[in-house]
């Protein structure tokens, strides 16, 4: 996860350490291009915290993940290189 600056997205303000997605139900694991998942869009809920994710999965179907704004900004804060 990277977090850019808004007014110039060229600069990495903070990129986290470890990857938070990754295939792991069999339908992202097999397919015609097994073991991957990768982000295609996403949405911010009306509550302005649930981001809603849609993903490719072994290139067979689009998956949805949610997660809460706030928190993967609070995770990003206490694993990012420095």
């Amino acid at each position: 996860m990277a977090l850019f600056d808004l007014e110039k997205p060229e600069i990495c303000l903070k990129r986290g350490r470890e990857w938070i997605f990754a295939p792991e139900e069999p339908y992202e694991l097999n397919g015609d291009v097994g073991n991957v998942v990768f982000p295609c869009g996403y949405t911010l809920a009306k509550d302005g915290d649930t981001l809603n994710i849609y993903y490719g999965a072994a290139d067979t179907c689009i998956g949805l993940a949610t997660a809460s704004l706030s928190e993967l900004l609070d995770w990003l804060d206490k694993n990012c290189e420095e």
